[in-house]
């Protein structure tokens, strides 16, 4: 009998730290930002396929791209935009476009006298078809000089 409760206390205590600790099976994705933006896509694209569902990518985002506690991307009606549509007819008719992050860079040295920081801003962009599906994703990253 005493057996029996110190399993049952172990099991019980296993269950409480899965549920504290992140019991989902999924964990956060880290996306390497200072990677060139088809990189960045493709990784993208290994979690949300084209074809995926406007849940399932929304899913994908809540649960394992975005931090927890920040607000859920909205669906907006409109085709892409941004630099990296130019050129593309899969833009779809609505789009998710979600902030990743941002990181700093320093450029070769123009003028000696002046150092330049280059701030980066990453976003990336489902579009879907009137059917709700994905048909592409799309990175942009965005610079700006200080």
């Amino acid at each position: 009998m005493d057996l029996r409760r110190k399993l049952l206390a172990i099991v019980l205590l296993m269950r409480v730290m899965a549920a504290a600790f992140g019991g989902a099976n999924e964990s956060k994705v880290v996306v390497d930002l200072r990677a060139h933006r088809a990189e960045i896509r493709q990784a993208l694209l290994r979690y949300t396929p084209i074809g995926s569902k406007v849940s399932e990518v929304l899913k994908f985002v809540a649960a394992q791209l975005i931090p927890s506690g920040s607000a859920l991307p909205k669906i907006e009606n409109g085709p892409a935009t941004g630099p990296a549509t130019d050129g593309s007819h899969r833009r779809g008719v609505k789009t998710m476009r979600v902030y990743l992050g941002q990181y700093y860079d320093h450029p070769e040295v123009v003028f000696l006298t002046v150092p330049l920081i280059m701030r980066k801003e990453v976003t990336a962009q489902w579009a879907f078809d009137e059917r709700n599906r994905l048909v592409d994703v799309f990175v942009d990253k965005e610079t700006g000089v200080y």
